[in-house]
C-alpha cells in the first residue's frame, strides 16, 4: 500500500516535466543580439469612411468601429497606418438589427449586413459580410468590415 503513495509524486512531477517540454517552443528563432538591421515597415494608407447608402440610417459609431478594425488589423499584421495616404471607404449598403431583436429571436430578426467600396489610388474592391446569428451584431460586422478592408490594401 506505501508504494502506491510514492507513485502518486512521481507521476505527478513527470505529468508536469511532459507539459513544460510540450510548452517549449523549440523550432522559435534565438534572440537578437541586435546586429541584424531592421526591416522597412510596410505602410497601409489611413481610411476616410463615406456614407452613400441613399436612405439608409447608419449608427454614428459604426464609421469608429471600421477604422478600429482597420487599426487592429494593421497591428496584428505589423503595418503602420500611413498619415498622409488615404484610402476611401464608401458604404454602399448596411442593415442592422437591434441589439433586443437580436438578442430574443436571433436569426429570426433579419440580419447585420454591410457592403462597401474601398478605393485607393488605382485599387479599387468591395467588401461586404453579414451575421445572422444572436451573438453578433453590427459593431462586430464593423470591425470586421475594416480588418477585410485592411488585408485587401495590404
Amino acid at each position: 500500500m506505501k508504494a502506491s503513495f510514492r507513485i502518486v509524486p512521481l507521476t505527478l512531477v513527470a505529468t508536469l516535466a511532459l507539459l513544460v517540454g510540450c510548452a517549449s517552443q523549440p523550432g522559435a528563432p534565438a534572440a537578437s543580439s541586435g546586429s541584424t538591421p531592421p526591416t522597412a515597415t510596410k505602410m497601409v494608407p489611413k481610411l476616410r469612411i463615406v456614407q452613400a447608402c441613399g436612405g439608409c440610417d447608419v449608427p454614428e459609431d459604426v464609421p469608429g468601429l471600421i477604422e478600429e478594425g482597420y487599426a487592429k488589423a494593421a497591428a496584428e499584421a505589423g503595418t503602420k497606418v500611413s498619415p498622409t495616404e488615404t484610402a476611401t471607404l464608401t458604404i454602399k449598403e448596411l442593415s442592422y438589427r437591434s441589439a433586443g431583436a437580436r438578442i430574443a429571436v436571433g436569426a429570426f430578426a433579419g440580419k447585420d449586413e454591410i457592403k462597401a467600396d474601398v478605393a485607393y489610388k488605382d485599387k479599387k474592391f468591395s467588401v461586404e459580410d453579414y451575421y445572422r446569428n444572436a451573438w453578433q451584431g453590427i459593431s462586430s460586422l464593423a470591425r470586421k468590415i475594416g480588418g477585410m478592408a485592411h488585408d485587401q490594401l495590404q
